[in-house]
């Protein structure tokens, strides 16, 4: 009896043990100690949104820099804030050609230019696109750049590493500024006139009689005021958002170019985004466009009310006149400098997609 005693008193001490090593061994089941939180699992980092930086010439409160920060809201909306833009204004990152040797390195930057500029990137048939009195109405314009031949330009671009994200911006109808009155063709001889660095714009203005001069646009205003030039071309939101009122007083309504603009990144990061987030800058990009296209036209009124009021004559040609304009910059069709790496009947193409 007295060992049976002995042997029951040993196994319930075993157990006592077994219970506590066992207890022992589940540390996240130990009450935590008075006074102490329950501490609970670390949850692993979020991930850092993706940053793309939008960068361009024009000053803020252009149509197009009030564009931008839609642009940049949409991104962060549409993508839960996986995805943000970053503005940099009045060439804040450099000229379009710096922009472009940051994205040819892989740098998530965006630009704004038009098929004039493009064309120098492996798509030379895309000059058209914005050459002078190509088109008679907007709605060529779209229709255009709705067909499969601008298709196949867009492509040839990514295959030379740029991507248009988007491509139903108004950048606005271009007319020329300058220090004294043009009221004819006849002077336009020898006026220094700063265009952009394309052929096909300096090729036209040749022919028009003037002196055409390349200048990133953010020098043009010193140019200007120094008499370096005698004045740009670019569309009226362009002329007002410079303050380029201040030191020419006279605009004359050429409407020499209805100006689509794109917006490209290079090839290399647009195809590092998922698909998601590739819809997400181009649809946000087309929205964007149109939010820019009717601030265009809200705002326009107001910028030649303001430049009147600040001693600027607008100039509105005869019809007749105007088509002396157009007659002259017409020289660039048959221009192999502008056309040389263009296919035979190009422009008669182009005008028939747009009937």
């Amino acid at each position: 009896m007295k060992k049976m005693k002995r042997f029951l008193a040993v196994l319930m001490v075993g157990a006592t043990l077994f219970g506590l090593t066992a207890c022992g061994s589940k540390k996240e089941e130990t009450p935590p100690a008075e006074g102490q939180q329950q501490q609970t699992p670390a949850e692993p980092p979020a991930a850092e949104p993706i940053v793309v930086q939008i960068a361009y010439e024009n000053f803020p409160g252009e149509p197009t820099d009030l564009a931008c920060n839609e642009w940049a809201r949409l991104i962060e909306e549409k993508s839960g804030g996986t995805m943000k833009a970053e503005i940099f204004h009045s060439g804040q990152l450099g000229s379009k050609t710096d922009l472009l040797d940051q994205m040819q390195m892989g740098e998530p930057v965006i630009t704004l230019g038009d098929g004039s500029f493009w064309a120098d990137y492996g798509a030379p048939e895309l000059a058209i696109t914005s050459a002078p009195y190509i088109y008679d109405t907007w709605d060529q314009a779209w229709k255009l750049l709705e067909s499969d031949w601008y298709d196949e330009q867009v492509e040839l671009l990514a295959q030379n590493g740029l991507r248009v994200l988007t491509a139903n911006w108004a950048y606005g109808e271009r007319n020329i500024m300058t220090t004294r009155p043009v009221r004819s063709i006849e002077d336009m001889k020898g006026l220094i006139l700063r265009t952009p660095n394309t052929t096909s714009y300096m090729r036209a203005f040749e022919a028009m009689g003037a002196a055409p001069t390349a200048m990133a646009l953010n020098d043009v205003y010193t140019a200007t005021q120094q008499g370096t030039i005698d004045g740009m071309e670019n569309p009226m939101a362009t002329l007002y958002g410079q303050s380029y009122y201040e030191v020419a007083k006279y605009i004359t309504l050429t409407s020499h170019v209805k100006m689509p603009t794109q917006w490209v990144c290079s090839e290399s990061f647009f195809q590092s985004l998922t698909p998601e987030q590739q819809k997400v800058l181009t649809e946000a990009g087309d929205e964007a466009g149109l939010y820019q296209n009717e601030k265009q036209d809200e705002m326009l009124a107001q910028y030649v009310a303001d430049m009147e009021s600040n001693g600027v004559e607008i100039i509105e040609l005869s019809e007749e006149e105007r088509a002396k304009f157009a007659d002259a910059a017409s020289a660039i069709y048959s221009d192999p400098d502008v056309t040389g790496a263009w296919r035979d009947g190009l422009y008669d193409m182009v005008r028939e997609i747009m009937q």
